[in-house]
């Protein structure tokens, strides 16, 4: 997920037709879209020429599939666990997690991730506490499905 750390995939589909819009329009100052475009582009352009082959495209599009898949999912589940529907997990609704529970003793205080100090987690924050507790997959040869 952290490859390909973009904000929606309309700003994926642009980093494939960007070059090709900038050649028929002027040139127009870097803004932070343009920039997540580039970005994207480079992430997708894996052997670095500037171009997207059918193979990069493809590899691009399906890594862009699974992540809108998984940030569905996290969606979902964040809105089940907020239980009074204010849009936020407060410490009662954290301690309910089940990654917490897993953790035990060992679980973070809801503040680690409470990067604006509000006292419960939005969905951003939400995300970076999947991230840091969530059990990573194996991946490689020898990793077992």
């Amino acid at each position: 997920m952290r490859a390909l750390a973009v904000g929606s995939l309309g700003v994926l589909l642009l980093s494939c037709i960007g070059p090709a819009l900038a050649q028929a329009t002027p040139a127009k100052p870097a803004t932070p879209a343009t920039d997540a475009v580039a970005e994207s582009f480079r992430a997708w352009d894996r052997n670095g020429d500037g171009q997207l082959s059918l193979v990069e495209f493809r590899a691009g599009w399906q890594r862009a599939q699974a992540l809108a898949k998984a940030q569905a999912g996290l969606q979902r589940q964040f809105a089940a666990i907020d239980a009074n529907r204010d849009g936020g997990l407060d410490a009662g609704e954290y301690a309910n997690l089940v990654l917490v529970k897993n953790a035990g003793r060992a679980a973070p205080p809801l503040a680690r991730f409470d990067a604006n100090a509000d006292g419960k987690l939005a969905f951003p924050e939400y995300v970076k506490l999947v991230e840091a507790l969530a059990p990573r997959q194996a991946t490689g040869p020898g990793a077992t499905k």
